[in-house]
């Protein structure tokens, strides 16, 4: 069974990278596909417009994607708030001055997700999450 995504293909049984592509010169970066269904969940409410996307599925996945990441003037950074997710940012912001990680969103939390199921996104979220990352 495959889904198709964008222009990417993932099979169910292997580990891909997802692509949603929009026509955007800005790019969200998510490391699995529950944190991504998360934001699409609140990116209106979060007042974002839609992007082009990035599921990794697996931080392992980051140096498939590098030569891609040059074409965007915003990227956006949305990795588990473990060890492995900083070095996925790291890596990233080291070779792209233009990216940011939005873990301020959900630092209390493990993921995106995490945050979602725990948290009732509230007014004060909204505006201290458009005031850390206003362009």
């Amino acid at each position: 069974m495959l889904w198709r995504t964008g222009v990417s293909f993932i099979g169910i049984s292997k580990k891909d990278i997802t692509s949603i592509k929009n026509d955007s010169n800005s790019l969200r970066i998510f490391e699995g596909f529950f944190d991504f269904i998360s934001f699409k969940n609140v990116e209106d409410y979060l007042e974002k417009q839609p992007s082009d996307y990035i599921i990794l599925n697996s931080v392992l996945m980051i140096e498939r994607i590098k030569n891609e990441l040059g074409n965007y003037h915003n990227i956006e950074l949305y990795f588990d708030n473990d060890e492995a997710g900083n070095r996925a940012v790291e890596i990233i912001k080291n070779e792209n001055q233009n990216a940011k990680d939005c873990w301020a969103l959900y630092s209390s939390f493990k993921d995106l997700n995490d945050w979602l199921i725990h948290e009732n996104p509230s007014n004060e979220i909204k505006i201290y999450y458009k005031s850390a990352f206003k362009r």
